[in-house]
């Protein structure tokens, strides 16, 4: 991909939320792989696909760079980040942790409006992530699966970092659905992570939910050595 910018779509500027505007579609670039790791951030060219000033720009690039998406160095100004095998291997294994920690805790104060927002949560993703846009819309789906159990913990700094972490990986670990077959084996461990729910298994949904964390980054970074070595 070439360090142009992608064209943006211009934001209303007298919302009084461009910078919000602006920062969202940035991640979703990120997140989507249209602006890819190293990839250095224009602001005056942002700006003119913005149609803002700088400022907003400016403001969002801020955000992003707090959210551990883009880093701004000497010289360079405001780039993606990138990962390392080593940074992703690291990240999941304390992603797994807190998300078993989250699912065990929302089973002492699971609602039954809580279980339906997580059945709901399981049909949209089983149903949005096949065919030709699949991809585009398994991390959102599948943050909104597992992001519906751990809102049922009612604990909200921990689901803040949850989501952080998510938000830091996603690019990276959906990767594994690429492979044939993974798309039906990731809807059978979330039909397996639901009927934990029903059951109110704390103990086998920890269990469940870290190792379909784990499997899934090892999964994705087979998929990124193949990538990398073709």
């Amino acid at each position: 991909m070439s360090d142009a910018a992608p064209t943006f779509t211009p934001v209303d500027t007298k919302s009084g939320s461009a910078s919000l505007e602006i920062a969202d579609a940035l991640r979703r670039a990120i997140t989507d792989g249209i602006l890819t790791d190293a990839q250095p951030l224009r602001q005056s060219e942002l700006a003119r696909n913005f149609g803002v000033s700088t400022i907003p720009v400016r403001e969002a690039l801020k955000q992003l760079e707090a959210e551990g998406l883009i880093a701004f160095l000497p010289h360079r100004g405001a780039v993606v980040t990138g990962m390392s095998e080593a940074d992703i291997l690291e990240y999941s294994d304390i992603r797994a942790s807190l998300e078993s920690m989250a699912a065990g805790l929302a089973m002492t104060t699971l609602t039954r409006v809580d279980l339906a927002h997580i059945e709901d949560a399981y049909e949209a993703f089983v149903n949005g992530t096949g065919g030709n846009h699949g991809m585009a819309q398994s991390g959102r789906l599948n943050w909104e699966f597992h992001g519906a159990i751990y809102a049922a913990a009612r604990r909200p700094r921990l689901y803040g970092m949850i989501h952080d972490l998510h938000s830091r990986l996603d690019r990276y670990i959906r990767a594994h659905l690429e492979l044939p077959g993974r798309k039906t084996a990731t809807d059978a461990e979330h039909f397996q992570i639901l009927q934990a729910c029903r059951k109110r298994d704390s103990d086998e949904l920890g269990r469940l939910t870290k190792q379909h964390i784990l499997e899934s980054a090892r999964l994705s970074l087979d998929v990124i050595r193949d990538r990398a070595a073709s």
